[in-house]
């Protein structure tokens, strides 16, 4: 405190720093680098999960992922599984800046190393930079049938979970690291996968929307399906258990629910498009070259228990009225026919990925003389399967004197619906992925929704 000088007014100074509006003015400054802090920090992870979310851009290699020797932009990711307590390698070509994805599955006797679309077959090259779609190649899973074991496998039991992986693990990877959209996808399998893929499809059309099969085994649920999953398992990967410890006993109910033949109604109902195709047990020149003589002999016999089985699957599919594009095929058990098939069958599920909405939607029609009375508001019902959009898509009413279920159909056999295009498929490829763009697909091509039945080969 300070006194003012004799003769002039008293007056005291009080210099405190923990007055009022220094306080005040402290707080101030704290709120203000508080808020500063939290500015620059959201910024930050924006910035980092944006950077996380990147669609396409097959040049740039993902955080933890390395370049496959196959070239092509593919590259080989490890993904965790926590429902199999592993990582599971995953070989993954990026698109150019789509959302769609392909996967493509192993055969019997996958290798641990690669996916042989990357070593027998080059798949990149047959869905090349024009296709502009991301690959996904998971490595493993021979003898799995790519479905979720009820116990272990082999002497060690070692957990299968394989449909766990494909629809519930691996899509929210691919999402954040490559921008593929849970729900606009392509499933390819052959041979032992072919009849999976079918039933992951039919399962899980969320994520599915086309489905591929090529010289699959079709009708599982009966003693001869049995015997021809217990023998190959067997042979391959010797899995003696797994005619128990896969589906439970056979008979059971979990074998008629992965039972491809068995799922062809659930095709329908979700207007999903299917592609099949064997070959003719009859071996081309080529074939007969590059195989020994007891490789001869077994393309040529399962590729005629193949045939039998697709034709008949062809028929059951026709009778349940699922829209089903036939592919003639020749040649044996082996990959050169599979090429001949993935290739023939690029276009028509390109062009299903790209006009196809997303099954998102199942509507309860209601009779004629319902409609507008209370009763009939009250019993109108939407469903959304988990994982899908939320986001109406319209569907014609049919006309009806009983309550219908009907579902909301991507892929419909009526040409004169509008087909919802992704608009990013038109644009020019940027990226220097290998391939003959003169191969896209033709959007606007009605071969997806043709029915046909045509004998395998």
């Amino acid at each position: 405190m300070r006194s003012a000088a004799p003769g002039s007014p008293q007056w005291t100074v009080l210099e405190s720093p923990t007055g009022p509006r220094t306080r005040v003015l402290r707080a101030l400054a704290v709120a203000v680098a508080l808020a500063m802090g939290v500015f620059v920090a959201t910024a930050y992870f924006s910035n980092q999960n944006t950077a996380q979310a990147l669609v396409g851009h097959p040049e740039v290699l993902r955080p933890g992922c390395t370049w496959d020797k196959s070239g092509n932009f593919v590259q080989n990711c490890w993904v965790w599984s926590p429902s199999q307590n592993k990582n599971v390698m995953v070989q993954i070509r990026a698109s150019n800046d789509s959302t769609r994805g392909v996967y493509l599955l192993d055969g019997m006797r996958a290798s641990d190393a690669r996916s042989a679309w990357t070593t027998d077959v080059q798949a990149s090259k047959i869905y090349d930079g024009s296709t502009n779609t991301t690959l996904v190649m998971p490595v493993g899973g021979a003898s799995s049938f790519y479905t979720d074991w009820n116990g272990g496998a082999g002497a060690n039991n070692v957990p299968i979970k394989q449909e766990t992986f494909l629809t519930s693990e691996l899509p929210a990877y691919l999402q954040q690291q490559f921008g593929v959209a849970p729900n606009n996808n392509a499933i390819v399998g052959l041979s032992m996968s072919a009849g999976p893929a079918v039933t992951l499809a039919a399962k899980h059309p969320e994520q599915f929307k086309v489905v591929q099969a090529m010289s699959g085994y079709y009708q599982t649920d009966n003693p001869l399906g049995a015997l021809g999953v217990f023998a190959t398992q067997t042979m391959v990967s010797n899995y003696t258990n797994g005619i128990v410890n896969m589906w439970g006993p056979p008979g059971s109910a979990q074998w008629a629910a992965n039972d491809p033949s068995k799922n062809l109604a659930k095709l329908k109902e979700n207007g999903q498009v299917l592609v099949v195709s064997s070959g003719n047990a009859f071996l081309s020149p080529q074939e007969m070259a590059s195989m020994a003589p007891q490789d001869r002999i077994s393309a040529i016999l399962l590729e005629a228990l193949s045939a039998v089985s697709t034709v008949l699957f062809q028929l059951q599919a026709a009778q349940q009225g699922v829209s089903v594009v036939s592919l003639p095929n020749y040649g044996g058990h082996d990959w050169a026919n599979w090429q001949r098939g993935l290739t023939s069958g690029r276009d028509t599920v390109m062009n299903a990925l790209r006009s196809s909405p997303p099954v998102t939607q199942k509507v309860t029609v209601l009779p004629a003389a319902k409609i507008g009375t209370s009763s009939a508001s009250s019993s109108s019902s939407s469903t959304t399967p988990p994982g899908a959009s939320s986001a109406p898509v319209s569907s014609s009413a049919v006309p009806s004197t009983t309550a219908t279920t009907t579902t909301t159909v991507p892929g419909s056999v009526d040409a004169s619906a509008p087909a919802s295009v992704d608009a990013s498929s038109e644009a020019p490829s940027s990226a220097p992925v290998s391939g003959d763009a003169s191969q896209s697909a033709d959007p606007s091509d009605s071969s997806v929704v043709t029915t046909t039945v045509t004998p395998a080969g």
